[in-house]
């Protein structure tokens, strides 16, 4: 079957080869690249000409996309990000910067250089809690808009080291990809490229988050749809792990990403500050009552330094934590 594949795939024309390599997920284009090294070399080029277009309304050149990227250890994520893991012919109507807590003014610096101006954020009261600056790992949201063509970006800004902690803090799991520097990285890559995803709880406290809803309801209209994760997870019984699994703790190494570097050389990329994450999830306690946990990332910095993050922390009790560590591994 290999044989064959490749025998016809080398017999196609070029016009056709990069026809249907536009609608490859990313998951499609890993396994496609493990083929061989010519694949390789063949579907990076694919993937980074999609990324050219993607970012071509920004005014800002691929090679100054990725080098904003490298030196702010920013990545890019959103709606733009779910486009190239999973083309449907969407065009963003904007571009979603994700950097860590120190690189923001570095970061916005850099754009005003690239002809972007800040657009004043004046805040409506009373405060939703969508607005509340630290909810969801967001510390800030700074709006700029191109001079000369108008397109937006939005540089959103982490309250952690870590770029990533707000992307684990998504409305749900069909958003959370994102482009780093050096790969293109895919967290729950099946239910994604089927075009499904699971709501993320990030707060317990709080019922009803306006701008989640409205996100939400913006890709339910994209064609999205979301289906439950797993059920409560209970000490009566056994669990299944796999990517529908909402307790379980996650990893960018793990076997569930799709990741692929853009080094041709190198078949899988980790990120740093490493970062872990565990969506909101159920828990059916022993006396049979369910409670939710919500969101939890950690990262881990220099040495034996560890930093959680999100918006309750410190709810979990031990009955609950003791629950967490009956799960198997992946």
């Amino acid at each position: 079957m290999r044989e064959q594949f490749i025998t016809g795939w080398l017999k196609l024309p070029n016009e056709l080869k990069i026809h249907v390599f536009g609608f490859l997920s990313l998951s499609d284009v890993v396994s496609f690249c493990n083929v061989s090294l010519p694949f390789r070399v063949f579907a990076l080029k694919c993937l980074r000409h999609r990324l050219t277009i993607l970012i071509e309304p920004y005014d800002l050149p691929l090679y100054t996309v990725l080098l904003i990227l490298d030196r702010t250890n920013t990545v890019i994520s959103g709606s733009l990000a779910l486009e190239l893991v999973h083309p449907t012919g969407l065009i963003p109507n904007n571009l979603d910067f994700f950097c860590p807590n120190q690189e923001a003014d570095e970061i916005c610096s850099f754009l005003f250089t690239k002809g972007y101006d800040p657009v004043p954020d004046t805040p409506v009261h009373p405060l939703i809690i969508d607005d509340v600056p630290g909810h969801n790992c967001i510390e800030a949201v700074r709006t700029l808009r191109h001079s000369v063509k108008g397109s937006i970006i939005h540089v959103i800004v982490s309250t952690s080291s870590s770029p990533l902690a707000p992307v684990f803090s998504a409305h749900s799991t069909f958003v959370m990809n994102f482009i780093s520097a050096n790969a293109v990285y895919s967290c729950y890559p099946s239910l994604t490229e089927r075009s499904i995803g699971v709501r993320n709880v990030t707060d317990k406290m709080v019922l009803v988050q306006p701008r989640r809803q409205q996100d939400q309801e913006k890709y339910i209209h994209r064609g999205f749809s979301f289906v439950e994760g797993c059920p409560p997870l209970s000490d009566t019984g056994p669990h299944v792990v796999g990517e529908t699994c909402v307790h379980r703790t996650r990893t960018l190494i793990d076997p569930i990403t799709a990741v692929l570097p853009f080094d041709m050389f190198r078949s899988s990329s980790q990120f740093w500050p490493k970062t872990e994450w565990r969506l909101g999830c159920q828990l059916e306690l022993s006396a049979g009552d369910i409670v939710t946990a919500e969101t939890l990332i950690e990262v881990y910095c220099d040495g034996t330094d560890h930093w959680m993050h999100g918006n309750n922390l410190g709810r979990v009790s031990l009955a609950e934590r003791a629950l967490f560590s009956t799960l198997p591994t992946l």
